[in-house]
């Protein structure tokens, strides 16, 4: 196969992309005591000296851009009983209602702090980088805690959610 000659679309992108499995987040921010909050995959961490952590967000969400003034943001982590919570925030139609029923508590930095997930990281924005479509958010943890059980984490995987024992459990049919 000569690499050289092959054109590559972005529905070809999307298809190998989806087949690195990714965990589950989602980043909320806070801006005049109105709560925003996306789903994000895109999720990582950067260096330990100092903690860095980046996020890539689509440049027309609406928590980007509250993000872009704000610029603290919590990266909360996603076990497999949240995947409703992964959906509720992954749809754009319904922005304002994405908190109504959820547990949080606000952290010292100002943005939600989801209840009962694995773990948070609070964050400062350093650095805006564009890319393409997105903005990537290069941001230093400021406060951190996990969870103490055995929850499973929350994947994305060929465009569903997943867990660890329903990819274990696809391998052993085939």
């Amino acid at each position: 196969m000569d690499y050289q000659e092959k054109i590559i679309d972005s529905s070809q992108f999307r298809e190998v992309m989806g087949r690195f499995a990714t965990g589950v987040t989602i980043v909320t921010v806070q801006e005049s005591d109105v709560l925003h909050g996306m789903t994000v995959n895109s999720f990582t961490s950067v260096s330990l000296e100092p903690m860095l952590t980046l996020i890539c967000l689509d440049k027309g969400a609406t928590t980007t851009e509250i993000l872009r003034r704000t610029v603290k943001f919590t990266v909360n982590i996603l076990h497999t009983d949240q995947k409703h919570l992964a959906r509720r925030f992954a749809e754009s139609d319904n922005e304002r209602d994405r908190f109504d029923g959820i547990g949080y508590t606000i952290s010292e930095e100002g943005t939600p702090i989801l209840d009962d997930v694995l773990g948070y990281l609070t964050c400062t924005v350093i650095n805006i980088v564009e890319g393409g479509d997105h903005y990537i958010f290069i941001g230093e943890v400021v406060d951190l805690a996990y969870a103490e059980n055995d929850r499973q984490p929350l994947l994305y995987y060929r465009g569903n959610y997943n867990s660890l024992a329903d990819e274990a459990q696809s391998r052993g049919k085939g």
